[in-house]
């Protein structure tokens, strides 16, 4: 879910304007915007053309180019309140965005950042665990050897680039089922890379062609690695990447602790939590009942994530497998309903598996591999000859848990609260 800038809509119908902020909310906006940028960027950031012609052609979406040039706003008012971001604006007045010098923006923004001061924080410090595939059952070393051969092509390839590599989610900590299960990343991107745009640029192609290691382990896969880097660990929004997930996650590289800055994520929270709001809202008032393997395996993930979500919007960082007990007993059976019925699916779940070929495709474009795969799929029926699960009640079911989740934490207030975020 990514919140659109300027004057577009970002979760529940807010709209932004930087005129009348506070400064720390403007630095938080903008660390949150800069985020957004380069995990789009690192991930690919093409436009439609891009996707499908990787790598001949390597562009930027129009999204993000609007995004990096609504930052001019940003930094153009941050320097206004004594805050240096003359870099910044002086590159904006000498130089036209574009796809090619995009790299050139992010880096100086981020460089930008790393100096502007900012409120307080807690100390917190994060213990991780070393990636170990002898822990894992010898009867899945087959399933998992993608995730080896990710991990090898860290070592070799992302080490100059990246402070660590973690594997999270279901496959790091060995509850995954096979077919459902997607493999969730974090990547912890060093200063130096974004301080050197052709460092981004490499580490944009690098980080694109390992996707190819997703797909294998679930052929509609529907997100790239998640982005932190080494600036946001000293101001860090629990949003990106709650600290406590770093408990159950493991290290590629085999890093034992992260030191992080916990900075106040309240109002980035609860945008996130409109954003899902926002979605199931949108395919049950839209009757977008019936969709392909993509979008359904997204919904699917959406309504598992959901009480994740919720309980972070309350202020509370729980990792994802606790987070079901703990946020039903605020909602009747009924309500919860939809969450219980995609609980069953998962246990139950049965892979379409993918097109023949379909590897050799993965190694030039990762993403048009993953195109293919799902058109083939939905052209057959795949998943729904597979599975059994009727489509309409879950997303009604999903809108009406959301909306009474929505009333019971008031997010629109949060986010909504003070001159910034105005409908």
């Amino acid at each position: 879910m990514v919140y659109d800038t300027g004057k577009e809509s970002i979760g529940c119908g807010i709209q932004v304007s930087v005129k009348g902020a506070k400064e720390d909310e403007i630095i938080d906006f903008l660390q949150n915007e800069l985020h957004e940028i380069v995990y789009s960027y690192v991930n690919g950031g093409f436009s439609n053309k891009g996707f499908m012609l990787y790598p001949l052609v390597k562009d930027l979406s129009s999204s993000n180019k609007r995004k990096i040039s609504y930052l001019r706003k940003v930094a153009e008012a941050l320097n206004e309140r004594g805050y240096d971001f003359s870099s910044t604006l002086r590159l904006f007045k000498k130089t036209s965005l574009n796809s090619g010098n995009a790299p050139w923006f992010i880096s100086c923004l981020y460089n930008d950042f790393s100096v502007a001061r900012k409120p307080k924080t807690k100390l917190e410090t994060a213990k991780c665990k070393k990636l170990d595939f002898d822990r894992y059952a010898p009867e899945d070393k087959e399933y998992l050897k993608p995730v080896l051969e990710l991990k090898k092509f860290a070592d070799r390839r992302l080490r100059e680039f990246l402070v660590d590599l973690h594997i999270h989610g279901s496959i790091g900590t060995g509850d995954y089922i096979k077919g459902w299960s997607d493999l969730d990343t974090l990547i912890i991107i060093r200063k130096k890379v974004l301080a050197n745009p052709k460092s981004l640029v490499k580490l944009r192609d690098l980080l694109y062609m390992s996707k190819k290691y997703f797909y294998k382990i679930d052929p509609l896969q529907h997100h790239g690695h998640m982005v932190v880097t080494e600036h946001d660990l000293g101001y860090y929004c629990q949003t990106f990447f709650p600290s406590i997930l770093f408990k159950y996650s493991k290290s590629a590289f085999g890093i034992s602790r992260l030191d992080l800055r916990v900075r106040n994520s309240e109002r980035e929270n609860a945008k996130r939590f409109c954003s899902f709001t926002d979605y199931f809202r949108g395919i049950c008032l839209n009757k977008k009942f019936s969709m392909g393997s993509y979008e359904l395996k997204f919904l699917f993930h959406a309504v598992a994530l959901f009480p994740t979500i919720y309980l972070q919007a309350k202020g509370m960082h729980i990792y994802k497998k606790f987070s079901f007990a703990i946020a039903r007993k605020d909602f009747d059976d009924a309500l919860w309903n939809p969450i219980d019925e995609v609980t069953g699916i998962r246990k139950k779940w049965k892979s379409p598996g993918e097109m023949p070929l379909i590897g050799a495709v993965s190694g030039i474009n990762p993403l048009l591999a993953y195109q293919i795969n799902s058109k083939y799929l939905d052209i057959f029926n795949k998943i729904k000859k597979c599975n059994d699960f009727n489509i309409k009640k879950i997303i009604t079911g999903m809108y009406d848990l959301s909306e009474s989740a929505l009333k019971k934490i008031k997010a629109e207030d949060i986010v909504n609260c003070g001159n910034w975020f105005n409908k």
